[in-house]
């Protein structure tokens, strides 16, 4: 992960978006791997939730880094929505229905995104997506998992992926480079999958 960092803060600044996408995915093949070996090896149902969140993780990605148009982007939102609902698994076995029912409309809003072409089923999506952000971030913080360690790095690794989204909307709205996000979405995928280990 750390070689992958360098490479791509080597692309970024050398400004070979190539180099800095590759390495991005990469870092999220690698979370997903790690996800499904530690899963492999301890077979308990948040570690198996946090696999499922970071394979996912892998069409999200891929899409965002490499799809050659921006009409894929609403259903990329859409899946992300599953990542965070996955995630809220670890920490709370029976996710209240109406996050599971927010969590298909975005699926559907973003799908139907694809085709219509429209920004209004983005920003649909979108606005799904923040509530499962949200309701990911405020369950973290307010429930354990039974290691204490565990916990603690779940819980910073979401606080990270706050703070990414956040960049990624301060990008949208002044156009400062949306790349920056990853500096945070990094040590997210290295403290969310940590945090499996410890589990």
């Amino acid at each position: 992960m750390t070689l992958l960092l360098i490479a791509f803060i080597c692309g970024d600044v050398l400004q070979n978006m190539a180099l800095a996408n590759t390495a991005r995915y990469f870092c999220v093949v690698g979370a997903a791997g790690m996800g499904i070996a530690m899963w492999s090896a301890g077979r308990q149902k948040q570690q198996g939730w946090l696999a499922a969140g970071l394979l996912l993780s892998l069409i999200t990605d891929a899409v965002l880094l490499f799809a050659a148009t921006s009409r894929w982007v609403p259903l990329a939102v859409g899946i992300f929505s599953t990542v965070h609902w996955c995630y809220l698994h670890r920490f709370v076995p029976r996710v209240s229905g109406w996050l599971t029912m927010i969590t298909i409309m975005a699926w559907i809003t973003g799908l139907i995104g694809v085709f219509a072409i429209n920004t209004m089923w983005l920003i649909l999506t979108a606005a799904g997506y923040a509530i499962l952000l949200c309701a990911d971030y405020w369950l973290t913080h307010r429930h354990e998992l039974p290691n204490p360690r565990a916990t603690w790095l779940a819980r910073t690794g979401i606080t990270a992926f706050v703070c990414c989204d956040l960049l990624v909307d301060l990008a949208a709205i002044t156009g400062i480079n949306a790349g920056l996000s990853w500096y945070f979405y990094w040590p997210a995928l290295v403290l969310l999958t940590t945090s499996g280990w410890a589990d």
